[in-house]
């Protein structure tokens, strides 16, 4: 049905008409993150874990290669946390917990034992649970207050799997801090996205950090806070000279009511959409396709290791196939389709990229192209 709906919307629109860089990850020289044997005599406190975690190294002709955690101090929505994998390219953020219940693991404490295949076991008196903000539970691992010793799938980057992540004591002013794309490269990762369906460009974003994003009108900024009741939102902006407001998510949570400051209330759509982990994209130009115009193309690949391919045209969005994902320890990511089977990306200097062929999309007909990673 929704092939026929699509084509439908296709035809409509023709009518009206008428009238996923990842560059590879191979390191040149040693593993920036110091070794298991090497842990200071005074490790970090357990009790005390706000900060940023690391597991970096040099990529040759790029340079330092950050891959990190950063941990959050308590907020109206909890213990945050934030992952950004191949200098932010690939990003995760949810809540944290941290419980004093020894956990084993098995990892690579730099990047030269990960080249050798070289793992370090032992066991941890502390475990820390990650958990998407859409209750999707992204695993466990061991912690110790100085490595976060990271061998879930759900929390895990291309060219940093089942590794340990350093505590940075230096934090902002290390060279991982201060590196390009850096630990200040940090991206807004949304906590709560509502739009207006009568517009879907009108959109409030309110992100993992503190800050938000109100489009409703003109763009503005500043930070946002949840009351008690779990369900308001206080938007406070950056300059006096801007509008603040307050959003209210419904009981059922599917829409919020959005009030500015001295101005009316409209209700607003709530994203219950998966967060995507990175992207693939391109556009199938109208001369290679059935429908003669231009057609967006794109694989999502959410927090939960499942992915989608999808199909746009004249504002219409269709999924046509789905399946999962994972990634591989050379930073290829191997899909796995319901309908196209399994395909594996492809690391080069221009980005990562991934060919598809599928047969007999609505609409648009065979499609034979190749998706780059999108910087999104």
């Amino acid at each position: 049905m929704k092939g026929k709906k699509f084509l439908s919307l296709i035809c409509c629109g023709l009518l009206a008409c008428s009238m996923f860089a990842f560059a590879g990850c191979g390191s040149t020289g040693e593993g920036e993150t110091d070794g298991g044997d090497a842990k200071k005599e005074a490790a970090a406190d357990p009790s005390d874990p706000v900060g940023y975690y690391q597991f970096s190294y040099d990529v040759e002709g790029l340079g330092l290669w950050v891959n990190y955690i950063h941990l959050y101090d308590e907020s109206s929505i909890g213990k945050v946390f934030y992952a950004g994998y191949a200098s932010n390219q690939i990003a995760f953020a949810g809540t944290y917990e941290i419980t004093e219940e020894s956990c084993d693991y098995a990892v690579t404490m730099t990047r030269a034992d990960s080249e050798e295949g070289k793992v370090t076991e032992g066991t941890a008196d502390y475990t820390i649970t990650f958990t998407g903000f859409d209750g999707t539970e992204l695993g466990s691992c061991a912690y110790d207050g100085e490595y976060i010793y990271n061998d879930t799938t759900g929390v895990s980057g291309t060219g940093a799997e089942n590794c340990a992540f350093q505590k940075d004591a230096e934090g902002m002013d290390s060279k991982y801090g201060q590196a390009d794309s850096g630990y200040g490269g940090e991206k807004g990762i949304a906590y709560l996205k509502a739009y207006l369906e009568s517009d879907e460009t009108c959109t409030v974003s309110l992100n993992h950090n503190g800050t938000y994003s109100d489009m409703m009108t003109v763009e503005i900024e500043g930070t946002w806070e949840m009351s008690e009741d779990g369900k308001t939102f206080t938007m406070t902006p950056e300059s006096d000279s801007d509008t603040g407001a307050t959003l209210v998510v419904s009981d059922d949570g599917a829409s919020a009511t959005y009030t500015p400051e001295g101005g009316e209330a409209v209700t607003l759509k709530i994203d219950q959409s998966k967060p995507v982990a990175l992207k693939f994209a391109t556009v199938i130009a109208g001369s290679d396709n059935a429908l003669g115009q231009d057609v967006d193309c794109w694989i999502n690949c959410y927090n939960d290791n499942t992915c989608e391919l999808y199909i746009s045209a004249y504002g219409v969005e269709l999924a046509i196939d789905q399946g999962s994902y994972e990634s591989g320890s050379d930073g290829v990511l191997t899909f796995h389709f319901d309908t196209m089977g399994d395909i594996t990306s492809t690391n080069a200097d221009g980005g990562a990229t991934v060919a598809v062929s599928f047969t007999g999309a609505p609409g648009v007909g065979d499609i034979n192209t190749t998706l780059t990673q999108s910087q999104e």
